[in-house]
């Protein structure tokens, strides 16, 4: 089983961009007995959150990591143990189930080639700056209360970047709704990817999350991008000058 994770390069060094939900793929000859429609749906990937890492990786001429093959498949937002979804969001993914040694192995190899490919990317080129790009749906079918941000910042214990990026949010006109802190659930409780490759080594990040109905659309990813872009360079600018 092969999903190798994919680089977008970029001249800039200073910022890092990762999206561990990038995509829908599935492996080639892998039934994960879930609905053909489950695919295209947000339990399978975060929509829209590739297209923006893309936009704001050109916009600022940084790198971009990619995860490459559904979270269905193996999850590289959460730790080895928990990553094989068993269910997701009241959908049954019984292609998960009861799994060999050798399958596991071969899942888990796929978010081994993600977080160490991560690694090695800020190993080469240290970022001052590790931000993190997720999408959440309007309102889950196990949990049906609407999510009325249009966009927001997780974070676990280190606040310094949150705290320069809340307040470009909070400046920026016609966002749509409020802005989320540690919404639709808490950096405290979820923050995987950045817990082991920001919070660990003590580097700064973000956690963007979009709500995915607003990037669902080529016109709303690039009014979406834009903002994000803003926030992240507003976000450096408050941290040299607090160096």
């Amino acid at each position: 089983m092969s999903s190798t994770p994919r680089l977008i390069d970029g001249d800039d060094p200073r910022i890092l961009l990762v999206c561990d939900h990038a995509s829908n793929a599935v492996p080639a000859g892998l039934d994960l007995g879930v609905p053909a429609e489950a695919l295209s749906q947000h339990v399978a990937w975060d929509i829209g959150a590739e297209a923006v890492s893309r936009t704001v990786a050109a916009t600022l001429a940084c790198r971009a990591w990619l995860a490459s093959v559904s979270r269905l498949v193996v999850d590289c937002n959460r730790p080895p143990e928990q990553a094989i979804p068993q269910h997701s969001d009241g959908i049954p993914i019984s292609g998960n189930a009861n799994l060999s040694a050798t399958d596991t192995a071969a899942r888990l190899a796929l978010h081994h080639a993600f977080h160490d490919g991560l690694a090695r990317q800020i190993q080469l080129r240290p970022p001052q700056l590790l931000v993190s790009i997720h999408s959440f749906t309007p309102a889950l079918a196990s949990a049906p209360a609407p999510r009325p941000w249009p966009i927001a910042i997780l974070w676990n214990q280190d606040y310094r970047a949150t705290e320069y990026a809340l307040a470009a949010l909070e400046a920026e006109p016609d966002l749509g709704g409020p802005i989320g802190a540690n919404e639709p659930y808490s950096g405290q409780i979820l923050n995987y990817t950045m817990d082991r490759h920001a919070e660990a080594i003590g580097l700064p990040y973000l956690g963007f999350e979009i709500r995915q109905d607003l990037i669902a659309n080529a016109p709303g990813v690039a009014r979406w991008s834009a903002i994000v872009a803003r926030t992240i360079r507003a976000t450096q600018e408050g941290l040299c000058s607090a160096s």
